[in-house]
């Protein structure tokens, strides 16, 4: 429920409900009382939603406080359209001047250290644009008629239509495309895999979204987990996928990801052998960690080291895409630019810590 209330006030364009139902009001109660639901409506809705997305409410209650003041002194012998226009206008109004103050607006508000605030403000300026842009092409066309008299003003129903259904036609066509950018924009984000970001002494500063590392390159370091996987002394290499960042195409080890946000080290290791063997329990020791950066990532790397002795164990990984390599095999190929750049600083170390001693040829 917390979740659906987070979305719920998130969404900017649902400011636009208290002019939306004023607008519905209008012809039906007298003009100041919907003004008042209007204004206590645009007051609620600025108190319970964060301040940042809740800026059209604060524009709709500016709006109506303005309008039912002038109400008082302005409005007597005007129609209920008629005033119903010059609350359009006014909120029009507002809605420039808020375009207008952006960069003094964002640039005070964004000086607080939550990371959101210039995605709610970015939220809120789309909805305040995008209905600046419907109503005044609105006010535009009535303004049209008024001068150039296509639709008699005398005709009560054309009225309406130009002036309430069209403009209750534009704040529902708004709602209607943000809640749905919003719902499908969650949809991808609940797909989403989430990186840590963490620093040099390894704590975790934040976290960016996995299908946008490429673009960022060697900009921040993440968790890596790599298990080197030795079986009657040999290591079994194969080839890394094209889609990989680092030395794709070149022969590597079999499990290598990427430590989730918030996931263990363990659960990692477990997922990493999983998506490769299905539910197998394969012996594990930490070996090694170290720091890795070249122009395409920056990685915290995580070595450990799979030694299996069992041939039935190691043919119930059912692996077909590589081969197991002697040492020998391995000293020959070395910089011949056959195994990926990890692997090449990782085996010196395999070979004197864990190699060393074994029937490698």
């Amino acid at each position: 429920m917390v979740t659906q209330f987070s979305k719920f006030t998130r969404n900017s364009s649902l400011g636009l409900l208290p002019i939306l139902l004023f607008s519905l009001l209008v012809m039906h109660i007298d003009i100041r009382i919907a003004i008042a639901i209007g204004l206590v409506l645009s007051l609620i809705g600025f108190r319970i939603v964060n301040k940042h997305s809740g800026m059209i409410y604060k524009i709709s209650l500016i709006a109506f406080a303005i309008s039912l003041s002038l109400s008082l002194l302005f409005f007597e012998g005007l129609t209920c359209l008629q005033q119903f226009l010059i609350v359009e206008v006014i909120f029009v109004l507002l809605l420039i001047t808020m375009r207008i103050l952006r960069t003094k607006i964002v640039f005070r508000l964004t000086k607080q250290a939550n990371s959101n605030v210039k995605i709610y403000l970015s939220e809120a300026f789309r909805v305040a644009f995008l209905t600046q842009y419907g109503l005044s092409i609105h006010l535009l066309v009535i303004l049209l008629f008024y001068v150039f008299g296509v639709i008699p003003t005398y005709y009560l129903i054309s009225e309406m239509i130009i002036k309430l259904l069209v403009f209750k036609i534009i704040l529902l066509t708004i709602i209607v495309m943000e809640t749905t950018r919003l719902h499908v924009l969650d949809k991808k984000l609940n797909k989403e895999e989430w990186l840590p970001i963490i620093s040099e002494e390894g704590a975790v500063s934040g976290k960016i979204a996995k299908s946008v590392i490429k673009e960022m390159k060697s900009r921040y370091m993440h968790p890596v987990v790599r298990i080197a996987l030795i079986y009657d002394g040999k290591l079994y290499l194969r080839e890394r996928s094209m889609n990989y960042l680092l030395s794709p195409g070149r022969l590597d080890y079999p499990f290598e990801k990427y430590v989730l946000f918030e996931e263990a080290v363990d659960t990692a290791l477990k997922k990493c052998i999983q998506k490769m063997c299905g539910n197998v329990e394969v012996p594990l020791r930490f070996l090694l960690k170290y720091e890795f950066e070249n122009k395409d990532v920056k990685r915290l790397i995580l070595l450990y080291v799979s030694e299996i002795e069992d041939e039935e164990l190691f043919n119930s990984l059912s692996f077909s895409d590589g081969k197991l390599w002697t040492q020998s095999q391995i000293d020959d190929n070395m910089g011949t630019d056959t195994f990926s750049e990890c692997f090449e600083l990782e085996y010196e170390y395999l070979k004197n810590m864990v190699l060393v001693g074994k029937d490698v040829k």
